[in-house]
C-alpha cells in the first residue's frame, strides 16, 4: 500500500475485515515487495503527486501478470481516470464504509483467481481470447489484458456479433449499472485500443447507444 493521508484509516478498515497489510512508502520498495511477496491485492493512493502512476501500474502488471490486481485509491475523479486508464482493476474512493470495502475486496480477489470455466479460448475472426493467459492473440502477435479487461472481453467473445448489454457487463463489477458505468466505459476504451493493436480493423468493438456493446468481425478485403 502506498502511503497517503487516508492510509491509517484504510489500513484499520482492512484489519477489521481480517486482512493483513504491508505498507510501502515509496514506489521502489513497492515494486521490490510486489515481486518478492505473495500478496494477492495491491492498493495504491493515486492521489499522491510526483509519480507516473500509469507507468507504475504497467510495471506491476508486467511483474506479476497472473496475480496482480491493482486497486486505485483516491477521492477525486481525475484519480479514478488515471487508475482505470492505466489498467487498475478496481477503484475505491475514500472514505468507504467497511462492509462496502469488504465486498469490493472480495470481488477483486475472485476476479484475480484462476478461471473457473472450461472456456480457455474464444475467438472472433482472426483474434482469439486466451482466457487463462489473459491475452488477445492473433497471427501477428499478442496483447496482454488486465483481469477486468479479460472478463469484459470474455462476455463479448462469447457472443460475437451479438449485443452485450451494459447491465450484463455491470455484473463484472458487481455493482449497479449506474455505479459501474464510468468504469465500464474506461475498460471498453482500453479493450478497443488493444484490439486495434492486435488485429487492426479486422475486429471492431462498437458502442450501441444506450444499450451496450457489440464485437464485430469485419470482412478483410482480399489481395488483388
Amino acid at each position: 500500500m502506498a502511503e497517503g493521508g487516508a492510509r491509517e484509516h484504510f489500513r484499520s478498515a482492512l484489519a477489521s475485515l481480517g486482512f493483513d497489510t504491508v505498507v510501502f512508502t515509496g514506489v521502489a520498495g513497492l515494486l521490490r515487495g510486489w515481486r518478492r511477496d505473495d500478496g494477492r491485492l495491491l492498493f495504491i493512493d493515486v492521489d499522491l503527486p510526483g509519480e507516473d502512476w500509469p507507468a507504475v501500474i504497467a510495471q506491476l502488471h508486467e511483474a506479476s501478470p497472473d496475480r496482480a490486481v491493482v486497486v486505485g485509491i483516491g477521492a477525486s475523479a481525475p484519480s479514478a481516470s488515471v487508475a482505470l486508464d492505466a489498467g487498475a482493476d478496481e477503484f475505491i474512493a475514500l472514505p468507504c464504509r467497511a462492509p462496502e470495502l469488504g465486498s469490493r475486496v472480495q470481488a477483486a480477489l475472485r476476479r484475480a483467481g484462476p478461471a473457473r470455466t472450461a472456456e480457455t479460448s474464444l475467438s472472433c475472426g482472426p483474434c482469439a481470447l486466451d482466457v487463462a493467459a489473459r491475452r488477445l492473440v492473433a497471427p501477428r502477435g499478442s496483447v496482454a489484458l488486465t483481469s477486468r479487461e479479460t472478463a469484459l472481453a470474455r462476455c463479448l467473445f462469447q457472443t460475437p456479433g451479438g449485443l452485450v448489454s451494459r447491465r450484463r457487463l455491470a455484473h463484472i463489477w458487481e455493482a449497479d449499472e449506474d455505479i459501474a458505468s464510468r468504469s465500464i466505459e474506461q475498460h471498453v476504451y482500453q479493450l478497443r485500443r488493444k484490439l486495434k493493436r492486435c488485429v487492426g480493423d479486422a475486429v471492431v468493438l462498437r458502442s450501441v447507444y444506450a444499450r451496450g456493446y457489440q464485437l464485430e468481425c469485419l470482412a478483410v478485403p482480399r489481395a488483388a
